[in-house]
Formats: structure tokens, sequence, C-alpha cells
């Protein structure tokens, strides 16, 4: 008897398409509001909306419209971003993607996923780790990794990493400054 082995899957709405991420790399999904404002980034590349404080974290936001050749988002849109923990370089990186809505979570057999059709030059399918067919749609399961992983990503969540924690050393400093002009 074999068994079929499963695996989780948060599905949300991009524009008219739907896309599925494994839930194990979801932290969080936060609404954008005076908690979670996204702070632009001047000179930033094309598809980073800016940065979000998570936490205590400062993490990059990651417009999933554009990364995926979608138009990008109105000012007057709702979105909410999905906290993600990814691994670029044997490390692990704290990353936000916007999604239109998150629609829910699905349990998809190993079976059910189809591979990505080869559609000639120019298309990126390693970003697509298959394809599955529910309720009368497709919804592609996305390779987060491949997909989040360009150069100017990996960079920004190492700069911001780099900058939360000379902000931490920053506020001991101030601490023990602190302590030594009260004793």
């Amino acid at each position: 008897m074999t068994k079929k082995t499963t695996e989780s899957f948060l599905t949300f709405r991009l524009k008219d398409e739907l896309f599925a991420i494994s839930v194990h790399k979801v932290l969080e999904i936060i609404e954008i509001g005076e908690e979670h404002a996204i702070t632009h980034l001047p000179k930033a590349p094309e598809a980073i909306s800016g940065v979000v404080n998570y936490r205590g974290n400062v993490i990059p936001v990651v417009d999933t419209r554009l990364k995926f050749d979608l138009e990008s988002y109105l000012p007057e849109e709702k979105y909410v971003i999905m906290i993600l923990n990814l691994k670029f370089n044997n490390k692990e990186h704290y990353v936000g993607a916007m999604a239109d809505k998150v629609i829910d979570v699905i349990e998809v057999s190993e079976a059910e996923i189809k591979p990505v059709p080869d559609v000639g030059q120019g298309y990126n399918s390693k970003f697509i780790r298959g394809v599955i067919y529910r309720n009368n749609s497709f919804v592609m399961l996305l390779n987060l990794e491949a997909a989040m992983s360009t150069d100017e990503i990996i960079s920004l969540t190492d700069d911001t990493s780099e900058a939360a924690e000379m902000e931490e050393s920053l506020d001991n400093i101030k601490n023990v400054l602190s302590e030594d002009i009260d004793s």
C-alpha cells in the first residue's frame, strides 16, 4: 500500500491569477495600516515597494504583481503583505510579498501537481514549482526562493538585517551610557 504525500499551501490572488505557496514559508499575514505602513526606499529596484517594520525587523516588501509581470498596485488599492521566511545562500531572510487577497489553505497531493509546460524563450518557469487544477481554475505553485532570490532582494535583506543589528547595538550603547550617567 503506497502512502499519499500531501503538502499544505496558502492560496492567494494577484489580479485574476491564483498562486499558492507552502504554508511552512509563511510567518504571518499583515494588513497595511498605521501599524504596518510601507516606507518607500529611494532608488530601490522596481519590484521593491519599500520596507516594513515586522516585530522590530526591517524587511523588504516585494510588489509581487510587478515581479510576475502584472500591473502594479494603485495607491487606493487594498492588499495584504505575506511575511515570508526564505532561505538564500544558506541564510534565512524575512521578505514581505504583497497579495491582493489571501484565499485559503489547501492540501495538495504530489499526484495533483502537474509540471509547468514549456512555452519557449523568455518565460522563466523556474519561479513555478508546478500547476494544479482546483475548482475550475489553475493554481500556480510558486518556488519562492527562485522567485524572490534576485540580487536586489538578497542585498536588501542583508542591508536591512545589518541596519537592524546596528540599531540594536546603538540602543545597547545608549542604555549602558544612561546607566553610567545615573550611577
